[in-house]
C-alpha cells in the first residue's frame, strides 16, 4: 500500500490523523482512538520510491534529476549519494 492508498483509506474511514513511522505499520486516528492498519510496514526508502508520482523523492532521486538536467556533475552526484552503486546503475541503465 503506498502513501496515496493510505490517505484514501484514511478518508474512507473518516480518520483525523495518519501516522507513519519507518519500520512500523501505519496507524490512523478514528474518534480519538489510534488504530494500526493491517498492512506491512514500509521502510522510508520504499515509501518514497513508491510515491514519486506524487512529487515525493529520495535524496538519490533528486541527485539523479539534477545530474540529468546538467545542474551538477556526475562525480558530485555520486559522491553525495546515499547509495553510490544504485545511483550509478540508475544513471548508466536508466
Amino acid at each position: 500500500m503506498d502513501i496515496g492508498e493510505l490517505l484514501a483509506f484514511g478518508v474512507k474511514n473518516r480518520c483525523s490523523g495518519l501516522y507513519l513511522s519507518a519500520e512500523l505499520p501505519p496507524m490512523i486516528r478514528v474518534d480519538g482512538d489510534v488504530r494500526r492498519i493491517n498492512v506491512p510496514a514500509m521502510d522510508h526508502k520504499e515509501a518514497m520510491s513508491t510515491s514519486g508520482q506524487r512529487g515525493m523523492q529520495t535524496f538519490d532521486m533528486a541527485l539523479h534529476n539534477l545530474y540529468k538536467e546538467g545542474r551538477i556533475e556526475l562525480e558530485e552526484a555520486l559522491s553525495n549519494a546515499d547509495s553510490r552503486s544504485n545511483l550509478e546503475a540508475k544513471i548508466s541503465f536508466g
